[in-house]
């Protein structure tokens, strides 16, 4: 008699669709914040500091917003030094914007999130090309980036949309303990 194995549940998604979450990740703090915790959650106000590169106390203030949103929620405590530490996560590893740009009426904060994204890509790429571990030349960089303009028929759209999230998926993957920490930011927009 064969035996029945139960599929692996289908990742979990949120959908960031509330005009309050929306608003809340303007900030480019509070999306590394809640970029890292998606990553690497649940984590300390101290170990989250540490992976941002800011002070422990400058995140208190942005931690509180998240959680009043519904982005960020406490996920227990830990003891270190003798004190309780709280513990931070994301609902999901698979926190998701797509959705929000069905909605035209999301449409302005949707632009300031994105030119967030822009300030914080190009700070990120301004920190990796200077870093020593920076690979531009192989088939293992962790280091580049492009902009391409061209005319996209329906069905090479559609593929282009299934290899994009194909590296979503890629980049979603539980991470490995000895891997090199990347970001990748991209934008698609049609030009008239």
């Amino acid at each position: 008699m064969p035996s029945k194995t139960t599929p692996p549940a289908e990742p979990h998604e949120e959908w960031i669709l509330r005009e309050d979450q929306l608003e809340c990740l303007i900030s480019a703090t509070r999306t590394d914040i809640v970029d890292h915790l998606a990553a690497h959650g649940p984590l300390s106000v101290r170990e989250l500091a540490k992976a941002i590169g800011m002070q422990p106390s400058a995140l208190y203030h942005h931690l509180e917003l998240l959680v009043a949103v519904d982005l960020v929620r406490e996920e227990g405590s830990r003891s270190s030094n003798g004190k309780a530490e709280a513990l931070y996560a994301t609902p999901s590893r698979r926190m998701r914007l797509r959705r929000a740009l069905e909605h035209p009426h999301h449409a302005p904060t949707m632009r300031k999130i994105v030119a967030t994204l822009g300030r914080r890509a190009e700070r990120d790429f301004a920190r990796g090309i200077e870093a020593e571990c920076a690979r531009a030349g192989s088939q293992d960089r962790n280091l580049g980036f492009f902009r391409l303009v061209n005319r996209m028929d329906r069905q090479r759209l559609g593929r282009l949309n299934a290899l994009l999230d194909e590296v979503a998926e890629l980049m979603w993957e539980e991470p490995q303990e000895d891997g090199e920490l990347v970001t990748l930011t991209w934008v698609m927009a049609p030009l008239e």
